[in-house]
């Protein structure tokens, strides 16, 4: 994957904290299908991601596969047991499901290589919904997906109402990134408060959760350092974006009394 040139810095002091157990984890909904865009050409290499929503959101990056030369995407949907007759078993795991006592609806949407896709294919017969209960644990269901190019700097300035010969590296509305940073990170152009930052952090069991501004189709990683000029090592690569605010578990180091952040734009190649 290639990075974007621009990075967010946080600086976080050490504190103690406890532990808390989670659910339990269950065999969720397994995905897996052909992609192709618009015009039924096969794609054999792409970054496919998932939205799934009731109550809650997930989001999921889904693996590329080569079977005997045919590819195929697979993600799995998580699930988790939160309670026993009743009872509260654990604090809800992030980017998890809770596995409902009876069958819920769900509604899923897919992005290819960032711009939306459209379910030509589910073998349920059901495009934008599947319905999971405790009887589903471990289903499988091809779910075959299309979607059109990936849009173009030029597309994008033309979407906000910009000329083409438009200066990539200019700052028209002063945020401190050029155009093509923005394109890159996909945020609007012409709005000063379309920002890449951090909004948050929210204390946790061993740690905390790290928020910033995200946009759907989009991947983050997330690194750390001990100074802000580095050297910072890779915390996770292949963030799926949570739009609007993405969050991540970030464990509270030893031996150190602070910690830097920043987070990372993902590009395919």
């Amino acid at each position: 994957m290639k990075r974007s040139h621009f990075r967010l810095f946080l600086a976080l002091v050490l504190f103690p904290l406890v532990a808390q157990p989670s659910g339990l984890p269950e065999p969720g909904l397994v995905m897996y299908g052909t992609l192709s865009i618009s015009n039924g050409t096969p794609l054999s290499s792409a970054t496919v991601t998932w939205q799934v929503s009731s109550l809650s959101s997930v989001f999921l990056r889904s693996a590329m596969l080569n079977v005997n030369g045919q590819y195929f995407y697979i993600a799995t949907v998580p699930f988790e047991t939160r309670s026993i007759d009743g009872q509260p078993i654990g604090e809800p795991t992030p980017d998890t499901l809770a596995l409902n006592s009876t069958p819920t609806t769900y509604a899923r949407l897919a992005t290819v290589n960032g711009t939306n896709a459209t379910v030509v294919y589910a073998l349920s017969g059901l495009p934008n919904t599947f319905t999971f209960g405790p009887a589903d644990r471990g289903r499988i269901e091809r779910v075959d997906l299309a979607a059109s190019p990936a849009q173009t700097f030029a597309q994008w300035l033309a979407q906000y109402g910009l000329p083409a010969t438009t200066d990539p590296s200019s700052d028209p509305t002063h945020k401190g990134m050029t155009l093509e940073q923005q394109f890159i990170a996909g945020l609007n152009p012409n709005d000063p408060n379309s920002l890449f930052q951090f909004v948050g952090i929210q204390p946790v069991a061993s740690g905390v959760q790290v928020l910033w501004s995200s946009v759907a189709g989009k991947l983050y990683s997330l690194q750390q350092g001990t100074s802000a000029n580095g050297p910072f090592t890779t915390l996770q690569t292949n963030i799926v974006a949570a739009p609007g605010t993405n969050s991540f578990f970030v464990s509270m180091p030893t031996n150190s009394a602070s910690l830097f952040l920043r987070v990372l734009v993902e590009q395919p190649n």
